[in-house]
């Protein structure tokens, strides 16, 4: 008798693997999500933090508070002439902006 010796692997072998790849992945971006909302809420906190720097600079220089974020855009404290500044743009005026004391705040959802 001629003995038939294949070298693969075998189906349970190969459904074995992939099982144990998917909880992997599974495990991976249930730790990974968290994370990105923490680095998200720092960066806003950063941008609050430079658009109130801005606005006191402004105030330094002209005298009064800037009106709104567009006044530090047209004053070119913000930059907004690239399609990444844009988009940076639009996400810092989605901050409340209070003209009276210059201050930049997070909105609370």
């Amino acid at each position: 008798m001629k003995c038939n010796k294949r070298n693969a692997f075998s189906l349970l072998e190969v459904i074995a693997a992939v099982v144990i790849l998917a909880v992997v992945a599974a495990a991976t971006v249930a730790t990974v999500a968290p994370m990105r909302q923490k680095s998200e809420d720092k960066l806003a906190v950063q941008d609050v933090a430079s658009l109130n720097a801005m606005a006191q600079t402004y105030y330094l220089e002209k005298g009064y508070f800037p009106p709104s974020i567009a006044y530090l855009v047209r004053e070119k404290y913000i930059a907004n002439t690239t399609a990444s500044e844009k988009t940076r743009y639009s996400k810092l005026a989605k901050y409340t902006y209070d003209k009276a004391t210059g201050t930049f705040s997070i909105p609370t959802p």
